[in-house]
């Protein structure tokens, strides 16, 4: 299985520094142009999926939001076809497709886009459990247990059974700091809600995952992709 690389969280990093400083444009096309002229290596295309993963969380204008978020699936899916394996590639495309909103403005695009996510997640930790185990693996189960639990057929018996296997693993720091808000958006929203079970092993294993990242600091739960 291809592993997040530290390269990974350095260029998500870049990528935010040149949101706050009003450069992303420049970012985004100088990947976009490396992806057009290594067009036959799917690999080329995770640095720009990357970077508008990014700006799909962080940046400001709304109509690139929803202009762009048909490229960043299509892009991942290119990668995911020729790489299956590769972890952070799939887990991007589980979490912005579960971001849809479900009372948005299109509810059966949303709904399909959530089925996707799920599945998505379910493929995700078949491939992953061939794998040693990573901490940053807790993070596909916890996105799964919001699906599972967020839908108009709410699971509570799935919901368990994914962060059961979530917290039964020793939770270590994970080391990618830039990502930690994608990687962790998961355990964010589970702790916000009221009745999921086992929410306070959950808190628990968030905080010896992302030790330097607190509730309160953002809001995970922006709806970021299509609006």
């Amino acid at each position: 299985m291809l592993q997040i690389t530290r390269e990974d969280d350095e260029l998500f990093g870049t990528v935010l520094a040149a949101i706050r400083m009003g450069r992303i444009q420049d970012v985004l096309e100088n990947l976009s142009a490396r992806y057009e002229r290594e067009w036959d290596d799917p690999l080329a295309g995770f640095p720009y999926a990357l970077a508008m993963v990014a700006m799909l969380d962080y940046g400001s204008d709304s109509a690139w939001r929803r202009n762009s978020y048909n490229e960043v699936t299509e892009t991942l899916g290119d990668l995911l076809y020729h790489f299956p394996d590769h972890w952070l590639g799939r887990f991007l495309r589980l979490r912005t497709r579960a971001l849809v909103p479900l009372e948005g403005e299109y509810p059966e695009f949303a709904a399909a886009e959530r089925a996707r996510a799920a599945a998505d997640a379910e493929e995700l930790i078949e491939r992953q459990s061939m794998a040693a185990w990573r901490p940053w693996f807790a993070c596909t189960y916890l996105q799964a247990a919001r699906l599972a639990w967020d839908s108009d057929q709410r699971d509570p018996d799935r919901t368990a059974e994914l962060v059961s296997a979530a917290t039964a693993h020793p939770g270590e720091p994970i080391p990618f700091r830039s990502m930690a808000r994608v990687l962790c958006s998961g355990f964010f929203w589970y702790c916000g809600q009221p009745d999921v079970p086992e929410r306070a092993a959950v808190e628990n294993l968030m905080r010896a995952l992302f030790p330097h990242t607190r509730p309160g600091r953002y809001d995970p739960e922006r709806s970021t992709t299509v609006t």
